[in-house]
Order: C-alpha cells, then sequence, then structure tokens
C-alpha cells in the first residue's frame, strides 16, 4: 500500500530476467526497472543511458543468501580445490560466476582453470550431489532447502562488501529528467518499503507477500533467509561490481560510479 499512499498509480510487470527488464526501459515500454547491479552496469557501459534512481537489494555478509555450494562427502576444502573444476552458475556471466571467480582468485585459487556451466538455482542442490558439477552458486529461496543435502563452501558475495548493491531500480535517464518530481516520490516509497522489509517484525507479513506474487509456499518462504534492502544510494555501493566486472571481462574498463546514480 506504499505506492497509493503516496498517491502513485503504478503497474507492476513481472519479465523473466534482468535482460528483458533493460531492454523493456530501453524502448521505453517501461518507465522504471528493477535489475541487477552488474546488468545495469554492463548495459550503460554499452551506451544505454540508464541511470539509477533508487536502491534495492543489498549485500549483508550476516545474511547469507546467496552461496557456493559443494556436495557434503565432496573433497573440495578451499579456493584452490575449485582449480580446473566446473561450477554451476545462473546466468553465465553473471553476478554468481562473477563473485566465485573473485573469491577464489582472492582466496588462493584461480578462477581462469574453472569452468561455468548454466545452471538453474532449483537444480543446484541435485547437480553437486549427483557429481554432474563441482560446485554450484545458489540463492534463495533455493539456497535454504539445499543445505540440507549439500554444504556450504562460500559466502561468493563477501567480495563485494557489506551494503554493495546487488540490485537497484532505475530508468532511461531523459524519463526521470522529465519527472523528477514523481521519481522523488517514488524514491521515497522505495526507502519507505525497504525499512519495512528490513524490520524483523514485519517478516511474516512479507513472506505472505512474497508467497503470493512467486506463487511458493508461504510456510517455506518463511523459513529462507531473506534480502536486506539499501536505504542509502550512494556511489561506492556500485563501484565494487564495476570493478569486478571489469577485472573478469564484462566490459573493456571500469568507470565512476557517479555516472550511474541520477541526479
Amino acid at each position: 500500500g506504499f505506492f497509493e499512499g503516496a498517491g502513485l498509480d503504478v503497474e507492476m510487470l513481472p519479465l523473466a530476467n534482468g535482460a528483458a527488464i533493460v531492454a523493456g526501459v530501453a524502448s521505453g515500454t517501461i518507465d522504471i526497472g528493477c535489475g541487477n547491479a552488474l546488468t545495469i552496469e554492463t548495459a550503460y557501459k554499452k551506451g544505454v543511458p540508464l541511470t539509477v534512481i533508487a536502491p534495492a537489494g543489498a549485500n549483508l555478509n550476516t545474511a547469507l543468501s546467496n552461496l557456493l555450494l559443494v556436495a557434503k562427502n565432496s573433497p573440495i576444502r578451499s579456493a584452490a580445490d575449485l582449480n580446473g573444476k566446473t561450477i554451476g552458475v545462473t546466468p553465465l556471466r553473471g553476478v554468481g560466476e562473477i563473485s566465485a571467480s573473485a573469491w577464489i582468485d582472492k582466496n588462493g585459487g584461480d578462477s581462469s582453470t574453472a569452468h561455468y556451466i548454466e545452471l538453474p538455482f532449483s537444480q543446484s542442490a541435485a547437480m553437486v550431489n549427483s557429481g554432474r558439477v563441482d560446485a554450484a552458486f545458489c540463492s534463495e529461496p533455493f539456497t535454504t532447502p539445499a543445505r540440507a543435502t549439500t554444504r556450504v563452501l562460500a559466502n561468493p558475495f563477501s567480495v563485494f562488501g557489506d551494503n554493495a548493491l546487488i540490485t537497484a531500480f532505475f530508468a532511461l535517464k531523459p524519463w526521470p529528467q522529465a519527472h523528477p518530481d514523481l521519481v522523488a516520490h517514488f524514491a521515497a516509497v522505495i526507502h519507505e518499503a525497504a525499512e519495512w522489509a528490513n524490520n524483523r517484525k514485519n517478516l511474516d507479513q512479507s513472506a505472505e507477500i512474497l508467497a503470493k506474487y512467486t506463487k511458493t509456499d508461504p510456510a517455506a518462504v518463511k523459513g529462507t533467509v531473506r534480502s536486506h534492502f539499501a536505504t542509502t544510494l550512494t556511489p561506492a555501493q556500485f563501484q565494487t561490481t564495476i570493478d569486478f566486472s571489469a577485472r573478469y571481462k564484462l566490459f573493456d574498463a571500469p568507470f565512476p560510479a557517479e555516472e550511474l546514480i541520477f541526479h
């Protein structure tokens, strides 16, 4: 009810992935998108004039919702043990692959020797337990049930640091320039919603909302590690993912994160 309370008439349009959302925003069929920071940064680097108007999900190293899993009996115990191994991620060349590579390299392994294949989160546990992959990147709501049959090797998002933005709300730059008051109201609602969702007193109620829109069991959602939502928007929250994206060749060179943020 936050949008309604602010007098905003918002139509929610779920899409399959970040690339589809960026395409919708770039074509003008969508006013505001919410997508992965790496997808936003890569599109911007390719010349799409995107600008971020509000923060969304942020990394919190005490909320382990994105993990690198191995089979319980796997001999893999360290980053170096992943040298030459096959790792499942979704999608290829996305945040899972980039964070896993950075974690491997930071902790004594060599990610250039690893082989990445695309693997849905829902299949992570089955694939590592069958031996078809050596490790798999998994995200909620699949991480919690997967932990019952697998072993956690690492929190690859730890390389980004606390409060680094994983997702954000963005628009094609001419749109917020033409509607600055509307954007300010929208950002205020997102801030209010973030504070509400981060409040542990509201976890049961937010689980019901998540279950409704994702068509999952409310009891299952209540048992998962929930996303943390940022209540600030600063260049530093993007710079880490920009720098890692350049290091692992999502694009050719880093750029100042300040360029992404709408003012």
